[in-house]
């Protein structure tokens, strides 16, 4: 049975959206590897796909393909040595090197100009596969799956951002696979459907397309439902997003400190949501062993921990009046839970054992269970005296030299300037608390700058503190840490570096009730030191938080002195403030009394797309229902502007005989005109239909085409055609 042919103007539509298909491949390729020329493949790729839709024979279209990659691999490689005879004696020889690696099976060693050769051949072979599966086989659904699930892969897996893409990509395959199954079809009854009919089916798919993509970029992204695997399958693949410093990693808590450095990307990931009154940071655990490149834990023998074990259903009374609660709901698996400042007691819902190492700042559970796990701490959150803290003495740190050495060592590597910097900055400060106080305050007066991108990853013979004090100045928080507790053991005050969590996010939830949501963009490093005779305190240097230690004024403090700290924490935070003020009050100005009426959820975007969307669906199916009234309406004011004459004529009984379809008089197949007019003249009671077909009939046949009153026959036309109107 003969192949039914596709109408012209669909076969240019398929293939220009097949071409638009193919090569969002292309795009992830030139981003993520050193492909260059990308406008290449995009030609070689449009070219093959034109010779497939003109039916170029293969001994013309071949040679001129080959061309065109012989010329494009010529001005890639050679490009001031175009065409020279040097260039083509050396592809030439690469070509042939290239093979001979092939056969011996040294596929690592062929050269970037065959590979380039081997690229071009590959999206030779994809674009026939493309004409193969557009014209013969009238189905897309294989290489539209395989393009989703490869842009799937890239933007989970790699840098790439697919979001558009994907969404491209669905709409451009969804509205060829619509195109196609109507072919399809067709082709298997050995009918073939009118382009006009054609494109009223798909017309709907096309404008319900539309309307899906609109809604899909304007509608706020819903939070994953279930953890996020993607840690598992890159951890088990052996490139998970871990704390090396080599290039760009995720944020997020992990482990591994011993290499410090590089950018990082915002992962909006949740880890635990902490139902608790106050705003907390959340301490995981602590490290003392600077290496010049990054943090390890310190041998110690002699470890002291808590240990208990608790069962029954979470609940019941405090046991002390001053505990606090924190009922945290942990979502992703970390090694350790977290836990508020002032930790007294753990309880859990299963009853399990846990123990709280003093010395690393661990809180472990006596199971590996830790996902989709919901346990409280009771805490009485730590307060500092202000008093007792300025009444600190150095002298007392020089008697507990031997016991607190780990947190007193550096690496005989770390340059001299910093620890200078150091006595520089406590030079004037007479007290403990003062000394670790202006080495604090450092940091948001001297021009520092946060940030996750750009951030430098030391060199072998680079001391990472030292870049980040005198050369960079540009980091996150493992930078300010870090070089806080350098400069704390560079004067004789003991530091340790502590890992956790910011406090996170206040939110409400539906009972108005308080909690903190904490995502992986809040892992966070901040620093301990240790003040004689009251014990380990936290402090803050990273520019834009405000740190967890609660410091009671119980002297007379300066006013000036206290906003002065305050405007040195958070810089970014008042700044941001300042700006939200702003454009509120803009915002206020330029409404008008009519949209303050109007609810902030009904001035979205998301809303007005909403409200459009459905406005045109309602216009839509408003037409679409009373199309018997207004389309020969439309037919009468079209033909009054044609000049009268048999061409005219003849669209305008061909229009009514539409119409009469319409409104349930239809011509039965086999029906001739003539008996088909007598039928409508019945049905009417009177003899127009006759007088306007015995006319059509004719001039149909050439007889007195030039004879009629043409005037007269299109008012009678417009009587009857608008009369079915009504």
């Amino acid at each position: 049975m003969k192949e039914l042919q596709i109408g012209k103007p669909l076969l240019v539509l398929l293939y220009v959206l097949g071409f638009l298909l193919t090569i969002e491949w292309l795009g992830p390729i030139s981003e993520l590897t050193s492909t260059g020329h990308i406008s290449l493949f995009y030609g070689f790729v449009g070219m093959s796909l034109l010779f497939g839709m003109l039916r170029i024979p293969a001994w013309i279209s071949a040679p001129i393909k080959m061309s065109y990659i012989y010329f494009s691999i010529q001005y890639v490689f050679y490009e001031k040595d175009f065409l020279s005879k040097e260039a083509m004696q050396t592809t030439a020889a690469d070509f042939g090197q290239s093979i001979s690696f092939i056969s011996n099976g040294e596929w690592m060693e062929i050269s970037y100009l065959f590979r380039t050769i081997l690229f071009f051949v590959l999206l030779w072979m994809i674009t026939y596969l493309l004409r193969f599966w557009l014209e013969y086989r009238k189905s897309l659904f294989l290489f539209f799956g395989m393009t989703v699930i490869f842009l799937s892969v890239v933007d989970t897996f790699t840098d790439f951002d697919a979001s558009y893409a994907i969404l491209r990509v669905m709409i451009l395959g969804l509205l060829l696979l619509g195109l196609l199954y109507p072919l399809k079809l067709s082709s298997k009854n050995n009918t073939q459907l009118p382009l006009s009919n054609y494109f009223k089916v798909v017309a709907p798919l096309g404008g319900v397309l539309v309307l899906i993509a609109i809604v899909a970029i304007l509608v706020p992204i819903k939070e994953p439902a279930w953890p996020d695997p993607v840690p598992y399958i890159r951890s088990a693949a052996g490139f998970g997003d871990t704390g090396s410093g080599s290039g760009v990693s995720k944020v997020g808590y992990d482990e591994d400190d011993t290499s410090l450095g590089g950018a990082f990307q915002q992962d909006d990931t949740l880890v635990f949501e902490a139902y608790v009154d106050s705003r907390q940071y959340w301490r995981m655990e602590t490290k003392d062993m600077y290496t010049t490149k990054g943090w390890e834990k310190y041998a110690s023998e002699d470890s002291l921990s808590e240990e208990g074990n608790f069962s029954g259903i979470m609940g019941g009374q405090v046991l002390l009046p001053p505990r606090e609660r924190s009922d945290i709901d942990l979502y992703q698996p970390l090694p350790v839970l977290p836990y508020p400042y002032g930790f007294q007691e753990l309880q859990t819902t299963e009853g399990y054992f846990y123990r709280l190492d003093e010395d690393t700042g661990k809180l472990e559970l006596g199971t590996d269970e830790l996902l989709d796990f919901t346990y409280r701490t009771e805490f009485i959150e730590p307060e500092y005296s202000l008093k007792e803290l300025r009444s600190t003495d150095m002298n007392e740190l020089t008697a507990m030299e031997y016991e607190m050495r780990q947190y007193l060592s550096l690496p005989n590597e770390v340059p001299e300037r910093v620890g200078e910097l150091a006595q520089d900055l406590t030079a004037e400060a007479t007290s403990v608390y003062e000394k670790a106080q202006a080495i604090e305050r450092y940091f948001g007066r001297s021009g520092f700058v946060y940030s996750r991108e750009d951030v430098a990853i030391p060199k072998e013979d680079e001391d990472y503190v030292d870049q980040f004090l005198f050369e960079t100045k540009r980091g996150y928080c493992d930078n300010f840490s870090t070089s806080m507790v350098v400069m704390l053991r560079s004067v004789g005050i003991p530091a340790r570096w502590v890992k956790g969590f910011a406090p996170g996010e206040q939110k409400i939830d539906s009972d108005r009730e308080k909690y903190y949501k904490v995502t992986n963009n809040q892992a966070h490093s901040w620093v301990e030191a240790y003040m004689p005779g009251i014990g380990w305190m936290p402090f803050e240097p990273t520019i834009g938080f405000s740190g967890a230690a609660n410091v009671n004024y119980d002297v007379e403090v300066a006013e000036d002195d206290v906003k002065e700290q305050e405007m040195i924490k958070r810089p970014e935070e008042e700044k941001k403030k300042k700006e939200q003020e702003q454009a509120a009050k803009r915002k206020k100005a330029e409404s008008s009394w009519l949209l303050t009426i109007i609810p902030e959820w009904l001035r979205s975007w998301v809303a007005i797309s909403i409200i459009i969307g459905t406005g045109l669906v309602a216009i839509l199916i408003t037409l679409f229902f009373t199309r018997k009234k207004w389309i020969p309406r439309a037919g009468v004011r079209r033909s009054r502007k044609k000049p009268l004459g048999w061409q005219s004529f003849a669209d305008e009984y061909e229009m009514l005989l539409k119409q009469f379809k319409r409104i349930g008089i239809e011509k039965p197949p086999g029906m001739t005109l003539s008996d088909y007019a007598k039928r409508v003249n019945r049905l009417r009671g009177d003899d127009r239909m006759g007088i306007l077909t015995s006319v059509y009939e004719a001039g149909l046949y050439g007889r007195r085409e030039n004879e009629q009153n043409w005037a007269e026959l299109r008012e009678i036309w417009e009587d009857l055609i608008i009369e079915t109107t009504g």
